[in-house]
């Protein structure tokens, strides 16, 4: 019988040191997105990462049977429905089409008849450039300092890009240069085309139930999108689902070892030869005007995946900074745009 890793709190545990660059994080998160809307000409606050969305869409989740978990199950009920936001991962919201093709999807599974959900950040490649937390959070540090300031009506910014390039050269002194290059060239092999189109995953593990897996979102049919690079996905969005409707793959990869399937180490990508993807579940994404989501309250929405219930819970190192960043930002947001 195989066998497969189980959840365990040691998998989330963090040095002090860790720690305390995390709440140096969270404070500098609050400032950030108060001055969001200025830097990006809104008028609400935007999120401190994945600022730009190109739309929402709206559709079903069906679950299909299989081996690996029954979501009717862990969302108490069979009648679930999705919200999907498209983004882009930066801080600053451009417009236009040229922006390089890296992209999230943030995926809402709710249950339609009770206030049960979980959500899921997904973004266009399947592994991270760093393993370090603390290398992380000194950029992820200098970079909101920079956008703090460029924010900030009389404040030098051009300043604080010394620190920010030190702390993003940074990654690349560390015994792991060679997966971290790797990652990088996969990164800048990344071609536009429509944004539907690409294969989203979980940046880290999530629990699903007592078992820790990766999450990979993908489109049912095999069509093939031409590459734009001038593609304005945005409006590319808009008329697909005018036209057409979509159906996704929802699947999830199941941790067997530490060796062929690290929790921790992002850098690594999970080999199907050790780990099949199993669809648990098909999303089906109608035609619809998405326009009618182009409001205060959509924007507002949290894609939050520490709100999930205890089995479908981030998992892992790098996920648990995430947990007070992404508390910090969803509450800041909301509040200065006087949402609950």
């Amino acid at each position: 019988m195989k066998q497969f890793l189980t959840f365990s709190p040691n998998y989330n545990q963090l040095t002090a040191e860790e720690e305390q660059l995390l709440n140096e994080d969270v404070e500098l998160i609050g400032k950030a997105v108060a001055v969001s809307h200025r830097l990006n000409r809104k008028k609400v606050s935007t999120r401190n990462a994945h600022a730009k969305a190109f739309g929402f869409v709206r559709g079903n989740f069906i679950p299909v049977a299989n081996g690996a978990a029954d979501f009717s199950e862990l969302l108490q009920g069979s009648n679930l429905g999705v919200i999907i936001r498209y983004s882009h991962p930066n801080f600053f919201v451009t417009n236009g089409g040229g922006e390089y093709p890296l992209y999230g999807c943030a995926v809402k599974i709710y249950n339609k008849n009770i206030p049960v959900s979980a959500k899921f950040p997904l973004v266009n490649l399947p592994v991270f450039v760093t393993n370090s937390v603390q290398k992380f959070l000194k950029l992820h540090i200098k970079a909101n300092r920079f956008f703090i300031a460029r924010g900030t009506p009389f404040s030098l910014s051009f300043l604080k890009i010394p620190g920010l390039l030190k702390a993003g050269l940074s990654l690349f002194f560390d015994r792991e240069i060679f997966p971290i290059l790797n990652n990088m060239l996969k990164v800048l092999d990344i071609e536009k085309h429509f944004i539907c189109g690409y294969g989203y995953h979980s940046v880290g593990c999530f629990r699903l139930g007592d078992r820790i897996v990766k999450i990979r979102l993908k489109p049912s049919s095999k069509a093939q999108f031409k590459p734009d690079a001038d593609l304005d996905q945005a409006e590319a969005l808009k008329n697909w689902f005018l036209k057409n409707d979509l159906t996704l793959d929802f699947q999830v990869q199941l941790a067997t070892d530490e060796k062929k399937t690290p929790v921790n180490n992002l850098l690594k990508n999970w080999r199907e030869k050790h780990s099949p993807f199993i669809t648990v579940g098909k999303i089906v994404l109608p035609q619809q005007q998405i326009s009618n989501y182009e409001t205060i309250a959509y924007e507002n929405l949290s894609f939050n995946p520490f709100e999930n219930p205890e089995s479908l819970q981030p998992v892992g190192r790098m996920q648990k900074i995430r947990q007070k960043i992404y508390n910090k930002s969803v509450s800041a947001r909301q509040s200065l745009n006087q949402t609950q």
